[in-house]
């Protein structure tokens, strides 16, 4: 009989990182079963013994999803008691988000600390915990005191099955490079950056789309008001998305300059591999050494070797010369 894991909390599983691990399992011969917490996550293992999950067969491993922090410590106590692991895949950190990204919370204040406490407790718990890049990893190792032997990368990666090989771009006879950005309008991803870099390109044939939703999107319409090279589309099924991608000539990944944003590796970067675009995306020091110089593309001797761009300035350094620049020229092969 197969190995079975329990996913446990109130979480999304058509997220993309949940997705491509529910499959993962399933692949390698696993029975998936869920526990959606319906009531409070922090009494989460009261519902459950309420609702019969004891009564069901044994999982071999408890899995906690991405951002389910209010979940972690019910799902310990459940899970403990009856001999079985549990993993924590967070993703992020509250407290980091809090005070480091958005900066809503000063680091000595009474509720940071709390929460930074907290924190600490809940990543502690599990039996293994999981993160998205190595800077994840190290972060919490520094930050909440997790032995480094508790903890192990797990790269996101994409569902291949929704994100397939796309063939070029058809031609729409405009002879614009069209780039695109899709993903959360977040402090971490930069959008400011690339209208910037609109901005810098409006004398160039080069069409700048927006796709996506989030707190920040009204301030990126804002901030792009009356530039004639930038689009915001509209909003289409996750499905869809790779159409999308197929439609344009390269990608935008994360271009923040928060300390976050050089510790993740976007959805879209793997979503866009999948789908054979370029991708470009800001320095991270998580990206496994052969993805910053991979052999199969060459370098010239006088430029460097780095695939990335720097911090915050990936999309605004742009001075290419305008006569010369077309979308045959630019467009990748």
């Amino acid at each position: 009989m197969g190995k079975k894991v329990l996913f446990w909390g109130r979480f999304d599983p058509g997220y993309s990182r949940n997705r491509v691990y529910i499959s993962l399992f399933r692949e390698l011969g696993w029975e998936v079963e869920f526990f959606f917490v319906k009531l409070f996550p922090k009494f989460g293992d009261v519902e459950a013994c309420v609702r019969g999950l004891g009564r069901r067969p044994k999982p071999d491993l408890v899995w906690v999803p991405v951002c389910r922090q209010r979940d972690i410590l019910a799902a310990c106590r459940w899970a403990h008691r009856r001999g079985v692991k549990v993993l924590f895949d967070p993703m992020i950190s509250a407290w980091d988000k809090k005070v480091l990204e958005q900066c809503k919370w000063k680091a000595e204040e009474p509720r940071a600390r709390r929460l930074h406490a907290l924190e600490t407790r809940m990543m502690n718990e599990p039996d293994l915990v999981t993160w998205d890049t190595s800077c994840h990893l190290d972060f919490c190792a520094e930050q909440f005191g997790v032995p480094r032997e508790k903890m192990r990368v797990l790269l996101t990666g994409t569902d291949e099955a929704v994100f397939t090989p796309q063939p070029p771009p058809p031609d729409d006879g405009d002879g614009k490079f069209r780039v695109l950005y899709h993903g959360a309008y977040l402090p971490l991803h930069g959008t400011e950056v690339i209208v910037e870099a609109a901005r810098r390109t409006q004398g160039l044939p080069i069409r700048w789309d927006f796709l996506g939703w989030g707190a920040y999107k009204a301030s990126t319409e804002a901030k792009a008001a009356g530039l004639a090279n930038v689009r915001f589309l509209d909003k289409v099924p996750y499905v869809d998305v790779p159409k999308v991608i197929a439609a344009h000539d390269v990608v935008l990944g994360v271009f923040g300059t928060t300390a976050k944003a050089a510790r993740v590796i976007g959805n879209k970067v793997y979503e866009c591999m999948a789908c054979c675009r370029p991708t470009i995306n800001e320095f991270c020091t998580g990206y496994p050494p052969e993805a910053k110089d991979p052999p199969a593309i060459p370098t010239p001797s006088c430029r460097p070797s780095r695939r990335t761009a720097p911090t915050g300035d990936a999309a605004t350094r742009i001075s290419p010369p305008r006569a010369r620049f077309s979308r045959n020229t630019c467009r990748c092969r």
